[in-house]
This record gives structure tokens, sequence and C-alpha cells, in this order.
């Protein structure tokens, strides 16, 4: 059903189906790595991840300037568990000798693992069947499974496994690609590794600068026909499995692998060894019925049902990753590469509240809220940040970080996106209109969107009565350090006006006096937010009838974008930074992301301009921009470019259209093609009058459908090219606007018009 499956193994291709096939549950991840190993001459990227857990590393400059972060956070290659080394009769496998007759590598998303189906042919003429079976449970964070079997096909005789963990570990790195870490290094000191309780093998690891502490805790179930051996060289543990097989007949090992982190639990050594001793006393099946019914639950609520098997292949890989990649502790949140790889060194962005969070607060608004919750611990450090970068008072969040602290090095598309601010107090203002959760508000919101407020009103100024941002960079990274980008002004308007509006719901409820006591706030300075929205500058240029993206953009030499040659793309690899800025060329969505969120700051004809202008001078070098774009387009009612980028959205990972995939999925366009069904096709939006549906149907579709939470209700949709339907699943009657009508569901009882 909701399966992916290659049929050929392509050593060009194995940073690709590292990463596509990768396995994670949210807190741990780990790359599809071949068990074996590579030559030296194929690309690999032996990675394994938990969500959050980082070291610290130097940050070089030729010329540094006051406030320039001197430290950054980076996510760290952990113990290597995935180490297994096959040898039929003496002869080892591998997928670089002998000859594969077949091979299959399939990702069931429906039951939550992955499977290698191989026959292979030894140099020597004896043929094996490998069967290699993985999963991260979905149940118990901390848990690996790696289930290894081999069947003797055209022979009887001696098959030895060797199990291995490696606690000698380094992270991937390059230096032609700033997405990517410059420098390759090992972030762990292992402190302790040998065999526990006789069979158990334990490697405890160290930090060496952030003084974060992994415990890894391994042990195996295996056939009876194996005889065990123990050997341990320098930080390798390796288990051997020694057995005479006989034609046909299978021999398994089944790998149980334990991780646990100093940041999730005060002694992970015990832990680890607890969570251990209590897996390894049910069989792998146990775990994968659990994980079975954990994701049937998933998709009842989180499917999207598309037009044509390719597209649902990539929207049923998109959600399933998502889920796969979110932080669920409140210590965590979304890595731009989920947990599949080291691009952006794990880093968390604005990613996570503008493309992924929508798809979370309509689906499961508990991750949606722990996603929230993160945002809301870090804020100690946004305060911090901001006192670095010259502001009196207010949050100001950091543009790339882990545990809050500025990671980038490049202010001018790093820490100059003060938008990040506005992102994240949009996500609390649409999760409280989403789930009335006033209780969440008072206790975490409104402090959040006090503080972010205040920070807008540090940093924009008044003049003639008018309120402007200068110096800033808005989502378009080929455009930096300008005067009132309109995506940054849209969202500090929203957050200024939502932390006078959450205070006075709270006032109305009785809510308010202990956050006004914490937060010493007045009603001064709430009505001063209110002042600062309504006369928030929006810019608008009146000879082409478009919003320009800043005060300077429109008046800045144009480019064909033709005749630049495609191996010159993405420019940011190409091109130096300040040819970028000079020119009219985007990177990615700024006023087409913002039309399509703010649609009421301004009128359908300036949108349907704007579109088309910004259209013809964007790259889509970035995987955030054809989703965007394919939004915006279905709101001014565009549906065959709606349908053309949505499509270009769906091919980034599963076909590789970026050529970047081998570092690691593309989580935010994940969300975003969510958001071209939900908040583009079906025209969803939350607003504070309530949920609206405008939904329409690109060309030769026959339909689409989905469900959501909105207000404790759950709700499905079904677009066909007859009618539409609506029905309350579950919940309370509630009013919703469908085509701008507010009518009423209720009972279960289905609405066609």
């Amino acid at each position: 059903m909701r399966s992916i499956i290659i049929k050929e193994y392509l050593p060009s291709k194995n940073g690709w189906e590292e990463s596509i096939f990768h396995t994670a549950n949210g807190y741990l991840g780990i790359r599809a790595c071949p068990e074996e190993g590579v030559g030296d001459d194929v690309f690999s990227v032996r990675g394994s991840y938990i969500n959050g857990f980082y070291d610290i590393k130097d940050i070089s400059y030729g010329e540094k300037l006051y406030g320039f972060p001197e430290t950054a956070q980076t996510i760290v290659n952990i113990t290597d568990v995935q180490g297994i080394k096959l040898f039929i009769e003496g002869e080892e496998y591998s997928l670089n000798s002998g000859e594969i007759l077949k091979y299959e590598h399939e990702l069931f998303m429906d039951r939550g693992y992955q499977e290698k189906r191989i026959l292979w042919r030894s140099p020597l003429g004896k043929e094996v069947y490998i069967c290699v079976c993985r999963m991260a449970s979905l149940v118990q964070k901390h848990l690996f499974i790696l289930n290894y079997k081999v069947v003797p096909v055209n022979f009887s005789g001696e098959v030895t496994i060797k199990s291995s963990v490696v606690g000698d570990v380094e992270n991937f790195a390059s230096a032609d690609d700033p997405r990517l870490a410059g420098e390759a290094q090992s972030y762990l000191v292992v402190d302790e590794a040998d065999f526990v309780d006789d069979d158990i093998s334990l490697i405890l690891s160290s930090t060496k600068r952030s003084k974060l502490q992994l415990s890894c805790a391994v042990k195996h179930r295996h056939s009876k026909a194996f005889e065990v051996e123990y050997e341990k060289e320098g930080n390798i543990l390796t288990t051997v499995f020694t057995a005479s097989a006989k034609q046909n007949e299978a021999v398994y090992i089944c790998k149980y692998c334990v991780f646990v982190d100093s940041r999730h639990n005060d002694k992970p050594r015990e832990k680890s060894l607890e969570i251990l001793k209590d897996a390894i006393s049910h069989p792998m099946e146990c775990f994968m019925n659990k994980q079975q019914k954990y994701l049937d639950k998933f998709w009842d609520t989180s499917r999207v049902i598309v037009e044509g098997k390719k597209l649902q292949r990539s929207m049923d890989y998109g959600l399933y990753s998502l889920l796969c990649s979110a932080g669920q502790d409140g210590i965590s949140s979304v890595c731009a590469k989920g947990l599949s790889g080291e691009g952006y060194e794990g880093h968390y962005f604005w990613d996570t509240e503008i493309y992924i969070f929508p798809f979370f607060l309509l689906t499961n608004p508990e991750i949606a809220k722990e996603l929230l919750m993160y945002r809301y611990n870090i804020l100690p450090k946004a305060k911090e940040h901001a006192r670095i970068m010259g502001h009196d008072s207010g949050a100001l969040y950091a543009w790339r970080s882990i545990t809050g602290s500025e990671c980038s090095a490049y202010y001018p598309s790093g820490s100059a996106q003060y938008h990040l601010t506005g992102d994240v107090s949009h996500a609390f203002v649409q999760y409280y209109l989403a789930t009335g959760d006033i209780e969440f508000m008072q206790k975490y919101g409104a402090e959040v969107l006090i503080e972010t407020a205040r920070l807008w009103m540090d940093v924009s100024h008044e003049r003639e009565g008018v309120f402007y941002i200068d110096s800033v960079t808005g989502p378009d990274e080929y455009t930096c350090i300008v005067d009132n980008n309109y995506y940054t002004n849209c969202v500090a308007k929203e957050n200024l006006l939502w932390a006078y509006k959450i205070m006075e719901i709270l006032e109305e409820q009785g809510l308010d006096k202990n956050i006004k006591k914490k937060l010493n706030i007045s009603d001064k300075e709430l009505k001063s937010f209110k002042k600062a929205s309504d006369k928030m500058y929006l810019g608008y240029d009146e000879k082409l009838g478009i919003t320009p993206q800043d005060d300077s953009f429109l008046s800045k030499a144009k480019i064909d974008l033709s005749s630049i040659p495609e191996d010159k793309f993405p420019l940011l690899l190409n091109y130096h930074p300040l040819w970028l800025y000079r020119h009219q060329v985007c990177k990615q969505a700024d006023v087409v992301l913002a039309h399509s969120m703010f649609e009421d700051y301004t009128d359908k004809k300036t949108m349907e301009k704007s579109f088309l202008y910004y259209e013809k001078i964007t790259t889509h070098d970035s995987s955030l921009s054809s989703c965007a774009h394919s939004v915006l387009a279905s709101k001014i009612g565009d549906m065959k470019k709606a349908l053309s980028h949505m499509e270009s959205s769906s091919l980034i990972d599963l076909e590789d259209t970026h050529g970047n995939t081998r570092d690691g999925i593309h989580t935010a366009n994940m969300g975003g093609l969510y958001n071209c069904i939900v908040q583009g096709f079906a025209g969803l939006r939350i607003k504070e009058e309530g949920l609206y549906l405008n939904p329409q149907l690109p060309p030769k579709w026959d339909g689409y459908s989905f469900s959501l939470y909105f207000q404790g209700r759950l709700i499905s949709l079904k677009m066909t090219k007859k009618h539409v339907t609506l029905r309350l699943l579950d919940g309370e009657p509630i009013s919703v606007f469908l085509f701008g009508d507010k009518i009423k569901l209720k009972d279960k009882e289905r609405i066609l018009l």
C-alpha cells in the first residue's frame, strides 16, 4: 500500500538511498548505510543521530566584529551500530564483489520499517539470500532494531556473521558547500567500551565541549544454531555468530540497540540497560505490531488522498518522514534534514513554524504543542540574543540553533533574518485559533507573544505616524540587509496585534494578572503594540501594481534567468553574494509567501500581479520555494500553475531534483507539499473568525480528500468534480466558512455542495 521501493543497487546513488531509506522516530535517526560498508569510491555518510544531541565548535573569522557568535552547535554522529559483516565459508559478502542477482530495498510507511532483500552470488559461485529489516520504534523512542536473516540457496556450509558496535565515529563535512559543516570532526570521546553481563555491548561516550553523555547498549536475539563469541578491539565491540547452515534454511540475528542521552535522562548508562533488558525480552514482531497500531492511528487522521500514484507516493513519504523527524519532548524540534543526514548540522530554522507546523497543527495537535514548547523553553536564549544584537528589550530568536544560541556565522542571511521571531509568534497564534487552548496561552504563549512584540517595538521606528523596520533580511536570501522587507513587516504586524489581543482575551477571562506581574507589562505598553501594528508600513508600488519585496528591490538591475547556464544553479554556489544582492533575483518565495499567509493585508489583484512578477525572477534554488508559489497560485485561481509548482515540490527528494538529497531529506518541503493541497487547493485558512475553506480542483484531477482537527473536532473534506463533501467525524457541532458562507457541521452528517 504505502511503500517506497527500488529494485537496483547503484553505487552512484548510494548516498541518496541512505537518506531516503533512513530509519527514524523523532528522537533517533539512522541512515540506511550498507551494513558491511562501501568501497572508497562510493559516497556514503555513515551516520546515526539523536535529535538535539550536540557538541560545540569554534567559528573562525578573518575579521570578527562585535556580536558575531564565537561558537556554534552541531548535531553529533553517534555510536555506530549498523555494522554487520557476513562470511560464506570464508568469502566476505559485499555489494562491490560477486554478482547481485536480485536487489530490493523497500520502506513500508504503513508499517514503520524498511527491508532489504538481496540475492547474491559469491565470486566462487555460492548463492545466498539476505533479508535485512530495520525499525526505529515509534513507541519506545530509544530503541532501534536490526534483523539480519541469511538463507544459503545452493549450498550448505559455514555462515559467520560479525555484528559490531563502534564508538569512534566522526561527523561528515564538505568544504565546498555552505549547507554542510566545513571540516570533519570527531565530537565523541569514549568513556567506556566493554561487554556487560557477558553479552551486552555497552559504549558510554561524552561530547568534548558540551559535556553531554550518551549510552549505547546492544544485545542480540539469534538462531539457536549459532555459536557466539565476543571480541573487543579498542572501542569496537564485536559479537561473532558462527553456524553450519543448511541449504534453504534461514539463520538470523536480531540486534536490539538502545540509545539514551543526558539531555533526556540523568543516568543514561543505567537507563539504557534498563530499557534494553525489557526490550530484548520481546520478539521484534511485538514491536512491529505496536508500530502498526501507532501508524494506523496516524494515517487515519493524517493521510491526504491525491491524484496519481506518483504524487500519492511523494505525499505519503513526506508525511511519514515528518512524523519520523519531529521532536516531541519540548527540547528538540525538526532539523532541516530531519534525522536523515548532517546537512545544516542538525539546526532548527523557521522551516518548522511556517512549513511543517501547519501539518501537525491540523493532524496531531499534541505534537504541534511540543514544537511550540521547544520555542518557549529557549525563550531565555532568545532574550539573551536580543541583547547581543543591541536591543534593550524583547526576544530575538537565533536564525539557526539547537539550544537557542546563534550558530550562523554569516549574518546577512543569518542573524539578520528577524522574521523568524515573527514566524514563531505566528505559530503560537495559529495554535490558539485552531485549538482554543487558552490555558496553554496563559502559561506559555502569551509570554512568547509579549517578548517578541517588545523586540519589534525596539527594532522598528516611527516616522510621521508610520512604523518602519530597517536593515533586516527576509526569506529571500539573495536579497539581504534591506529596509521594510514586506514579509518581515507582515509577521511583525501580526505579532504586535496578537500580543495586544491575547492579553485582552486573558483579561476578559480573568487570567491576565500573573502574566502581567511576571512580565511587568502595562496597559500603555499593550496599546503601543496595537498602534504599531495598525500603523506598520506595508509597501505598494503604484506603477507596477505590485508589492515591493523591500524599499530598494524594484530599483535594482533586472536579470534574465534563462541567460544563466544550467550548471550555474544553485546561484549561491556559483556567484558572489554581492552580485546576487544587486539584482532582482529571488532564491525563494518572499512576497509570494507573505501574500499566501496574510491574504487580508492586501487585495487579490495585487496578489495576482505580484505573483506573476516574482515568478519570473525566482530561481527556486531553495526547496522551500515551489510549494509556496503553488499555494498562492491556488489563491489567485491559477490552478494550472498551482499544480505545476506542486509537482515540482513533490519530486525534490524521491527524484533528487536538487541533487543534494544525499545530505539528507528536505523536511520543510515535505510540509510545504502538504500545504499545497490543504492551504492551496482546499484554500484552508485559520482566522480569528474561524475555519475558512475555499476548495478548487486542478485540471484533469478527479478529486482529493483529507481530515483535520479544528477546535477539538475532527472534520473531513472530499473534493470531486461534482461536489464538495464536508463531514463532522467527531466532536460537538461547529460552524465553518465554505466559499465564504457560514455553515454548521453537526452529528456526523455530510454537507454536499
